[in-house]
Parts: C-alpha cells; sequence; structure tokens
C-alpha cells in the first residue's frame, strides 16, 4: 500500500516538476522578448514625445515616454485579463 502511493507520489511531483518547468521557460523566453524589444519601443516613443513638444529636454522626454507606455501598459494587462477570464 504504502509502496503504491509513494509511486503516485513520484508520478505527481514529476509531472508538477515539468509543468512548472515548462511555465519557467516560456517566462524566461518572455522576459527575453521584452527586453530585445524594450529599447525600440522606449525609443520610438521618446522621438514621438520630442516631435509633439518640440523639446530637446532629454529628461522630460525620458519621463514622458516612461508614462505613456505604463499607461498603455496597464491598458493591455486590464484588457486581457478581462478576456481571458475563467
Amino acid at each position: 500500500m504504502k509502496l503504491l502511493k509513494a509511486k503516485r507520489g513520484r508520478k505527481s511531483f514529476k509531472k508538477e516538476f515539468k509543468r512548472q518547468i515548462k511555465y519557467a521557460i516560456a517566462a524566461a523566453v518572455g522576459f527575453l522578448i521584452a527586453f530585445a524589444w524594450r529599447n525600440s519601443i522606449y525609443n520610438a516613443t521618446e522621438q514621438i514625445i520630442e516631435k509633439f513638444t518640440e523639446s530637446s529636454k532629454h529628461i522630460i522626454s525620458n519621463i514622458s515616454a516612461s508614462i505613456i507606455i505604463t499607461i498603455i501598459g496597464v491598458l493591455i494587462i486590464i484588457v486581457s485579463s478581462r478576456l481571458l477570464r475563467d
């Protein structure tokens, strides 16, 4: 009886372990993709802001770009969480 429980426990552990490894790999790849796109998105947003404000002050465009990207990111999170409800 104990041997049977131990085998089931091992199978369950292996299954959960594999699932968690898949999630970890997916998260790592997702972070890698996000990091690769970060500079492109940030620089493009910064250039757009500099065009509209006609300001060459780097700090103002940096802060503005960060705020705009944050707002867009939050909106994407809200929309995706509503669409992917259980």
